[in-house]
């Protein structure tokens, strides 16, 4: 962010000790059999503590290496750099191997596959590796209910309830697969800057207040807004109104998905398909009002993207905001620590933040957080060093060292955390407020979890990107997806 933030955070940083032990209240006082260890190398701090039995051993696992495959974001790029403090305390060498998301999948993907050794700790997105091989990922209750061992700091109440059913568990609670790492969620970026200077034209010419934020900031006025602001302010300030994906990658499917959820429609209705999971849903509803609403809104957004382009993605969206080419966009909240760092973006100190825009029902925001889990086939000692490495990563006070990071805000996933965050320092992070209005259950939305999801996403993406690269119309998408769906549905 601006100035402002990069002295704010040295001010918080000191002042965390104390808005901790006031605001939490899931920490449990110290056990007479047990003693609290500082791991995280800030000596006073509450979260820096961990009970454990007196006579434990952090350095039983010394020597042991562990390599953490993770998709390359902000909580990784905080960890790695942070994690020189686990590795003083008990001896283990954590080597992280980010990557970009499909790589990620594939390069897990082939892991299980074959299971293999070559990656201790898993990066678990719910929906691409929970969902397939929860069976491959160690069940982490052996070592939360082990009395021997550290434990979550502050049990795994401490983490929102919705989070915890679609990253940590597949099917059913009975084994704990992952713990929440991150709790990135889509949102509206814009141009403060752009708006400040032509909103009351806009206001003249459209009729409407044209700032996204309120109930009335509708899909269609977004479309509307983006397609004035190409229309009408120069190249030399603004090259897009706005651009939305296209490119053949899962973000198409994404975001997409705000879009159909918005305007009432879903694509399943069975019962835990949204946050325990499901082997496969049912019916796909597709055929419907809402799907068509939304495939007629979201060729029309690639039009908007006005250069004929079809590999727009989250990442080159977010690269050309950060250049000052875009008034508008949709994209994972974590984005802003690259959208706000003055070193890297034109348009630092310039950006709002706001909800998606509304459809007919709601505003709906795209969830997307992950767990950390281990590999299931991996040697218990190395077992027992990914679950030392676990407890520290997802600990309440890394999740606040990575949302005060200068180069950080990723929002946390602790219920506790977010109340401290709305009391004490939400006006120096202006993207955390409607982060966390996003992630109100009445805003997030959760897309199907199912055991064939990697199929129903593919599926998704495929015809979506033909769609907007002109190969089919929004008639025989819903042709097509009904059929393919069909057909991989009966095959299981």
């Amino acid at each position: 962010m601006n100035l402002t933030r990069k002295k704010y955070v040295k001010f918080v940083v000191g002042l965390l000790i104390i808005s901790l032990l006031s605001s939490c209240s899931s920490i449990k006082e110290e056990k007479a059999n047990t003693t609290k260890l500082e791991l995280f190398g800030d000596k006073k701090n509450v979260f820096g503590n961990i009970e454990v039995p007196s006579d434990f051993n952090w350095r039983q696992w010394e020597g042991t290496v562990l390599d953490f495959i993770v998709e390359d974001n902000i909580n990784a790029k905080i960890l790695s750099k942070e994690c020189n403090k686990f590795t003083e305390v008990t001896g283990i060498q954590v080597n992280f191997k980010t990557m970009e998301f499909n790589t990620l999948v594939e390069k897990i993907n082939m892991e299980f596959i074959a299971q293999t050794e070559q990656y201790e700790l898993i990066y678990v997105d719910p929906y691409q590796t929970l969902n397939r091989f929860s069976d491959s990922l160690e069940d982490l209750y052996k070592y939360q209910k082990d009395e021997r061992l550290p434990h979550i700091v502050g049990g795994l109440d401490s983490f929102q309830k919705e989070h915890l059913e679609i990253c940590s568990y597949f099917m059913n609670d009975e084994k704990l697969r992952a713990i929440p790492f991150d709790s990135t969620t889509m949102i509206l970026f814009y141009r403060k800057d752009i708006f400040d200077k032509y909103k009351d034209q806009m206001n003249e010419e459209l009729g409407y207040n044209p700032v996204p934020g309120a109930r009335t900031f509708t899909w269609e006025k977004y479309m509307e807004v983006s397609q004035w602001i190409s229309n009408n302010v120069p190249k030399s300030e603004i090259k897009h109104g706005s651009l939305s994906m296209t490119a053949d990658h899962n973000s198409i499917y994404v975001s997409f998905s705000n879009i159909f959820r918005a305007y009432g429609g879903d694509y399943f209705t069975d019962a835990n398909i949204n946050s325990l999971g499901i082997e496969k849903g049912s019916s796909i509803h597709v055929n419907t009002p809402a799907f068509q609403k939304a495939l007629d809104i979201y060729h029309e957004l690639a039009i908007l993207n006005n250069d004929g382009k079809t590999d727009w993605n989250w990442t080159n969206i977010k690269d050309s905001f950060k250049e000052g080419e875009v008034a508008m966009m949709i994209n994972w909240d974590e984005n802003a620590a690259a959208v706000e760092n003055e070193s890297e973006s034109k348009v630092a100190g310039k950006v709002g933040y706001s909800l998606l825009p509304y459809g007919s029902e709601r505003s709906a925001n795209i969830y997307g957080g992950s767990g950390i889990g281990i590999n299931g086939n991996i040697s218990e000692e190395k077992k027992m060093a990914a679950w030392l490495f676990i407890v520290w990563a997802t600990s309440p006070q890394i999740q606040m060292k990575t949302f005060l990071e200068e180069k950080g805000g990723n929002t946390p996933t602790r219920s506790d955390l977010h109340n401290l965050i709305e009391a004490k320092y939400i006006v120096s992070f202006p993207n955390t407020s409607s982060v966390i209005k996003a992630q109100n259950k009445s805003n997030a939305y959760y897309r199907p979890k199912m055991k064939i999801g990697y199929d129903f996403e593919t599926i998704m993406t495929d015809n979506l990107y033909k769609m907007v690269s002109g190969e089919l119309n929004q008639e025989k998408v819903i042709e097509n997806i009904q059929a393919q769906w069909n057909k991989v549905s009966a095959d299981q």
